[in-house]
């Protein structure tokens, strides 16, 4: 590891402040993140800060005395407690960033005035116990969705969808990126990643980096699994990498999904080291937009998968008891047919994740069925047919993409996630594939990235979000005669219709159900990019039946109705 991998950054932009950081500074850094005040070193006396809502501010304490092992969640538990506007009141964990300087991130969930008091395991370091402090919180502003409507997901009150903080609606659009963050995606390459994404309107990434960032010159360095063992300058600087990431996803614009691992990797992990290096990601990341998969298939056959799944399902419960905002999380399942759904049945689980998998489509039965299911929980597709996979059976292209992504979402899906070959697992150079030659020929991260499969899912989102997506439910056989038309619908007012490729529609095929007189506009909305085409003067509902006009040919097609007001 050399010098200048080990210096800190600016949280906010991602990029290294050399005016502030140099080796000998870092116990004495003062910075601003976002609206929030940095303070290191100050009295015991009151400290006063401003902030604003759904904006994290960072706070900084000095212990009187170095703990030997920061890490451990019984002899140095650290919270700040916050009591705000309207008896709002949060147990934020603390975390420890270097020698003897500890820090609390919050995040306020209202504006107006905010009181904390600390709290230390060790009641006699003044320099942690019975801090206290008060916060002026603004109301939000900011340019992106996070920012306004705060990134700590929520469950509809239908159970259908998921949400923003105050309740708005969240299209969940993700890219699929494992390899997040290790020296596989370096932070710029991350940056260009995110920046690409948030320009195509994707709102999630996926991720569950646990290698090392930095390594030395025989390819060792720490990794997530060894860095809440010991304290180590390298283990430091390992964090404050990590940093770098999770800030600029959430500064721009990404809700994170994250976990550690995929599987069998954590079958030798005992419950109380998980525990331990979660807590630690939880107090210092838990201010950010994110949320928590747990792991990559938690529930795969492979290795000792009886004696896995019992332990990360208390894994689970310990996540979200720790988690100060009980933002809603999940966990990622092996594919849909080994699913078995053993997390489904724990309070802990607030949406289901869905594997349909590689080179197969599932139907949008499956969907349905989980959309059906009790107690009612939203769902998304979080893997399916990553594309530029290659078999001797079947090319995933766009349009195979696209066929997955529409038939999950008009299943019942309320998101979906995007892969593709290459990208998913940080490929820099196609000599070093590492498992991505056993899915087809090797691609880049880069060339990953540039796929336009991965670009036309911004029109997916474009087309549900000009009609109120989060009303519509998929409707069952409604088209007569039946063909291969997906529709979802919000009763008669608004209805999406799918085509896939080479739909089979029966010459005459219909809307059923509707009601008599009832006049549509109607538009043909192109899913490879994003065109819309009105159809004049509309469509007319004659005996409870409504027409389907011709596609324009035999690509896929989204067709969207709107009911006229009369």
């Amino acid at each position: 590891m050399t010098g200048r991998e080990r210096i800190p950054t600016n949280l906010r932009g991602g990029v290294p402040d050399r005016a502030l950081f140099g080796p000998n500074l870092w116990p004495r850094l003062l910075f601003v993140l976002g609206a929030g005040l940095l303070i290191y070193g100050m009295p015991l006396a009151a400290r006063a800060s401003s902030g604003e809502q759904w904006r994290p501010l960072e706070l900084a304490f000095t212990a009187e005395r170095q703990a030997a092992d920061p890490f451990d969640i019984v002899r140095c538990r650290f919270v700040a407690e916050f009591s705000g506007p309207n008896g709002a009141r949060l147990t934020v964990p603390g975390f420890w960033d270097g020698g003897k300087t500890w820090k609390v991130r919050f995040t306020p969930t209202a504006p107006g005035r905010w009181s904390y008091a600390t709290v230390f395991a060790d009641k006699d370091d003044r320099g942690l116990h019975a801090q206290q402090g008060r916060i002026d919180v603004a109301p939000p502003t900011g340019a992106t969705d996070i920012r306004r409507h705060g990134g700590m997901l929520r469950v509809s009150t239908s159970g259908r969808y998921l949400t923003y903080s105050d309740g708005t609606p969240f299209f969940w659009l993700g890219d699929t990126w494992w390899a997040v963050p290790s020296f596989r995606v370096p932070f710029e390459d991350f940056r260009r990643q995110v920046d690409r994404r948030i320009a195509q309107k994707y709102t999630v990434y996926q991720a569950h980096g646990h290698q090392p960032i930095f390594r030395d010159e025989k390819g060792n360095g720490i990794g997530a699994f060894e860095a809440t063992r010991q304290p180590s300058p390298e283990v430091l600087a390992y964090w404050r990498e990590v940093d770098r990431y999770v800030a600029y996803g959430d500064e721009h614009g990404l809700v994170g999904v994250v976990g550690f691992a995929a599987h069998s990797l954590l079958d030798s992990m005992p419950l109380t080291e998980l525990q331990r290096l979660w807590h630690y990601y939880i107090a210092r990341f838990g201010a950010y937009a994110i949320t928590f998969l747990i792991t990559q298939e938690y529930n795969a056959r492979l290795g000792s998968a009886d004696e896995r799944v019992p332990k990360l399902l208390v894994l689970g419960r310990f996540i979200k008891e720790t988690d100060p905002y009980r933002r809603a999380m999940t966990v990622h399942p092996w594919t849909h047919a080994g699913d078995r759904r053993e997390a489904w049945s724990t309070s802990w689980l607030d949406f289901a994740m869905f594997q349909a998998g590689h080179w197969r489509f599932a139907p949008a039965e499956f969907y349905w069925g989980v959309f059906h299911a009790t107690p009612r929980r939203p769902l998304v597709e979080a893997e399916a047919n990553y594309e530029a996979f290659t078999n001797s059976r079947l090319t995933i292209d766009a349009a195979a993409v696209r066929r997955a992504a529409y038939t999950a979402i008009q299943g019942g899906s309320c998101g979906f996630t995007y892969g593709a070959q290459g990208l998913y697992a940080g490929v820099t150079d196609r000599s070093q594939p590492y498992t991505t030659a056993q899915w087809g020929p090797v691609l880049t991260s880069e060339e990953g990235l540039q796929l336009p499969g991965g670009a036309q899912m911004q029109h997916l989102r474009a087309a549900f979000e000009s009609v109120a997506w989060w009303k519509l439910e998929p409707a069952l056989g409604i088209v007569d005669p039946p063909g291969d038309v997906l529709v979802k619908a919000d009763g008669i007012d608004s209805l999406v219709l799918y085509f896939p490729p080479n739909a089979m529609v029966a010459p005459g095929a219909r809307l059923t159900h509707m009601r008599d007189g009832n006049s549509y506009t109607a538009e043909w909305f192109n899913p490879r990019t994003g065109e819309r085409t009105n159809l004049e003067p509309g469509l007319v509902v004659q005996r409870d039946r409504l027409p389907l006009p011709p596609r324009p040919n035999e690509e896929d097609w989204v067709l969207i109705l709107r009911r006229k007001s009369v």
